[in-house]
């Protein structure tokens, strides 16, 4: 099956980022009091405190989610920025795309951080919650993209009008924040998620752009990386001469660019695909290319039983013998869809071989280990859905969809969909049925999560999307 010409968005990397984005709201929207498994949560904070242990090794389904997000962000940087190359950007416009977009998602992060510290005050909860949906809306007006290709005159700034609007609602927000709320503005407060995505974004396009036309370079770009980790993490005294950044450690630090590890083989798995659709060939996944597929996710199913019940030995044998099961039933094949199960069976198990070094596999704090699984794991998901494109068809339009609204997905419960619930009064009937009961405790975060994809959806098939 042909996946599309030059145009066609690449539906598995967008379904890739829908799972995680689901996957983000529903681990944070499920009952903490109704008596789940400790496997529903991160590894580093089981029940029943949910506290915080740098020493608790293993891996959750819930501890795949932000690289599951980074991954996809990775393989975007061929599919997006070739295409400004192809049209005559210059390589400086290009850096200066990467930096305008950096700043995007810092003022981003700096708007959530700040909005977030609103629970601390004593105004009453209705206040909080109407303030939350202004603050959604005026970040909509600001971040939106309105396209008007054919319109002509004062028209053509009709978006520029709406962003412009959108941040001075935000700006007045900003008033009100301090003068009612009594709290102040304060840079040290960001969402670290978005920060991280910043600079991944910044690092990440910038590493693309010096390695476009030779994927061995970008592998070793991605592996000296891996050797400063491993000093870091193994020999930290051998970096000393390292300086610091506590000046800037608000915006940036040294920690972040370890997850590049994850981004880099996701821009690697984007150039084949983008290869792949460009030159028009016909894939063809049989009977035994489909049981591969399988085979790959079951590979990613493994790790959530044996690096959770620390069965590291047993879980490494059996993944060696599901990669050696798939190249069996992929000999010979050369498609996109084997090269990126194989990248990520070769990310997978060196991850695993590094859980005994790492003294285990953790993801705060982050080591080796937990960024080469995740990142095999990430590959591999990929390639499921890509057998899945590849021979039924199937493209998940709906997933997809949140997927490609990735700003908006993110924002749209805490600030929009959790205030009308909360204001409505349905938000707390549901987490008094959650109380104790595991049932409800899932259900919860499943219904908030169902709405969230839901209203992105909307947007996305409306053309609303936020420059991300």
């Amino acid at each position: 099956m042909n996946m599309g010409n030059n145009n066609t968005r690449i539906a598995s990397v967008d379904i890739l980022r829908g799972i995680a984005i689901a996957g983000m709201i529903l681990c944070a929207n499920i009952g903490f009091n109704s008596g789940l498994p400790a496997w529903m949560f991160h590894a580093q904070t089981p029940p029943p405190t949910y506290a915080f242990n740098p020493d608790v090794a293993g891996l959750t389904w819930v501890d795949l989610v932000f690289p599951f997000f980074l991954f996809p962000m990775g393989a975007a940087f061929p599919l997006a920025m070739r295409k400004k190359l192809e049209r005559g950007y210059g390589r400086w416009r290009m850096v200066g795309n990467l930096v305008k977009r950096w700043l995007i998602l810092t003022v981003f992060a700096l708007l959530l951080g700040n909005a977030y510290a609103i629970w601390g005050t004593a105004r009453p909860a209705w206040s909080v919650y109407a303030f939350y949906i202004a603050v959604w809306a005026g970040m909509f007006l600001t971040f939106v993209r309105v396209n008007l290709p054919e319109a002509e005159g004062w028209k053509k700034h009709i978006g520029t009008g709406v962003n412009l609007c959108g941040i001075a609602m935000l700006a007045l927000l900003g008033v009100v924040f301090v003068k009612w709320f009594g709290i102040p503005l304060d840079k040290g407060r960001s969402d670290i998620i978005i920060m991280i995505l910043a600079n991944v974004a910044l690092w990440g396009g910038l590493v693309w752009m010096l390695t476009k036309d030779s994927l061995r370079l970008r592998w070793l770009a991605f592996m000296l990386i891996a050797a400063f980790k491993a000093f870091d993490s193994y020999a930290p005294e051998t970096l000393s001469w390292v300086p610091s950044c506590g000046c800037v450690s608000w915006f940036f630090t040294w920690d972040w660019l370890q997850y590049l590890l994850i981004a880099l083989p996701g821009s690697i798995v984007g150039d084949m695909i983008l290869s792949h659709v460009r030159s028009g060939e016909k894939v063809r996944i049989g009977t035994r290319g489909c049981m591969a597929g399988f085979t790959a996710l079951a590979a990613v199913l493994v790790q959530l039983w044996g690096l959770y019940t620390r069965h590291v030995y047993a879980d490494l044998a059996i993944s060696a013998a599901l990669c050696i099961a798939f190249m069996s039933l992929t000999w010979k094949s050369k498609d996109i869809f084997t090269g990126t199960a194989l990248t990520g069976f070769a990310l997978m198990l060196a991850g695993i071989a590094l859980d005994p070094a790492d003294g285990g596999i953790t993801k705060d704090y982050c080591n080796l280990s937990y960024l080469f699984t995740t990142g095999g794991m990430a590959a591999l998901v990929t390639a499921f859905f890509l057998m899945l494109e590849l021979r039924y068809g199937c493209r998940c339009r709906f997933v997809a969809g949140v997927g490609q609204n990735p700003m908006l997905a993110y924002t749209v419960t805490s600030f929009l969909i959790g205030p009308v619930l909360a204001l409505t009064g349905l938000l707390p009937a549901l987490n008094s049925l959650a109380e104790g009961s595991q049932f409800w405790g899932v259900a919860q975060g499943v219904i908030i999560t169902a709405l969230m994809m839901c209203v992105t959806y909307l947007f996305t098939r409306l053309k609303l999307f936020w420059r991300s």
